[in-house]
């Protein structure tokens, strides 16, 4: 099969023809139907987080399922599935716990061979992935078969972008309905996030993007306010827009220094701060220290939007399926897997939102 492969920082994935390893007691075999550029897939081309080397590159994909190995329960030839960059087995202590997104078994197959080049050696796959592939052999615990007519385009999204933002909102924080909520950074994870206040009820939504495009994608999303943070302060508008209060919560889905601390200065007394945007390896975060225990602010991460994958992604398709979550909306373009590196060029400039390969066109 063809796949991409990351070799070294900095420079372009290479297309290969590899070989499946065979299928082990819990792996399924799938048929990679549509796979989505993701923000991470960028930076880790661009060695601002290390995986290892040669990797089969993507996290975020719809399939067919091909064949399952021995002790595989609950998947057969023929299911249509959903993979998950955040894989929950079902049996460790996170997952038992409640926590399946921090599922004990993800750093394992973060380190499992998946497939072998030609020059012998062998690749293991992005967060035990590797969906810029024609197909790949993954475990069970990082799918979720759906049974619906939704396109792979717009499933593929449910596996990392989306899933992210929306379940920060819905299942992570505390905003109520007629409450208040700011996104700084509307890619997709921040766009995902804006729909979710607005699922939730959210009467104030503040959008914060230097991108004219993104602000333009988060009005139409439900955005109450938008805000150019090269413009002026944000906190002057926010406090406007709130009464002088702040927001109740904040969405970081940038992650950098400047902007948490522009979290905390936009956030009310006792609101929330989650950050979901995946910051570099050597980034540190500062508070202002006396302001923060004052203001009773929470601040917190949520990994891939503490999601429960095996109730959340067919609660996303359900949404999809009754018309009030457009995936559609996120798909900028449409590419063929040899077009890979032109996409992740495209998304680093921001130039697009998302796009989609499908690997089975030339």
């Amino acid at each position: 099969m063809k796949a991409a492969i990351f070799v070294a920082p900095g420079e372009a994935l290479r297309l290969e023809e590899v070989e499946s390893l065979p299928l082990g007691p819990t792996d399924v075999h799938v048929r990679v139907d549509a796979t989505a550029l993701c923000q991470t897939d960028v930076a880790v081309r661009r060695g601002d987080h290390s995986y290892g080397s040669p990797l089969l590159m993507g996290h975020e994909a719809s399939g067919t399922v091909l064949a399952v190995g021995s002790h595989v329960a609950g998947l057969k030839a023929g299911d249509t599935v959903i993979s998950s960059s955040a894989p929950a087995c079902g049996r460790c202590i996170q997952c038992a716990s409640g926590r399946p997104h921090i599922c004990v078994q993800s750093l394992h197959l973060r380190s499992v061979p998946r497939a072998r080049r030609a020059d012998g050696s062998v690749a293991t796959g992005l967060f035990g992935l590797g969906t810029f592939a024609e197909e790949m052999v993954v475990d069970r615990a990082s799918l979720v078969a759906v049974d619906t007519d939704q396109p792979p385009e717009s499933l593929a999204l449910i596996g990392c972008g989306v899933t992210t933002g929306l379940s920060t909102v819905l299942n992570r924080t505390q905003l109520s309905h007629g409450g208040s909520l700011a996104v700084i950074g509307c890619g997709t994870v921040g766009l995902a996030a804006i729909l979710g206040a607005g699922l939730k009820g959210a009467a104030t939504i503040v959008a914060i993007d230097p991108n004219p495009a993104r602000r333009d994608d988060a009005r139409r999303r439900g955005a109450t306010l938008v805000l150019d943070p090269g413009a002026g302060d944000p906190a002057e508008a926010v406090r406007a827009a709130t009464g002088g209060l702040g927001v109740d919560a904040t969405i970081d889905a940038v992650a950098a220094p400047a902007t948490v601390a522009q979290a905390q200065a936009i956030t009310r007394r006792s609101g929330e701060i989650v950050i979901v945007g995946m910051p570099p390896a050597d980034a540190a975060f500062e508070l202002a220290a006396l302001p923060f225990f004052l203001s009773e602010q929470r601040l917190s991460s949520a990994l891939f939007g503490s999601a429960n994958i095996r109730r959340d992604f067919p609660a996303f398709v359900r949404l999809a399926e009754s018309g009030r979550l457009d995936l559609a909306s996120f798909v900028s373009r449409t590419l063929a897997l040899g077009d890979v590196n032109a996409g992740l060029d495209a998304l680093s400039r921001g130039e697009i939102l998302r796009a989609v390969i499908r690997p089975g066109r030339r």
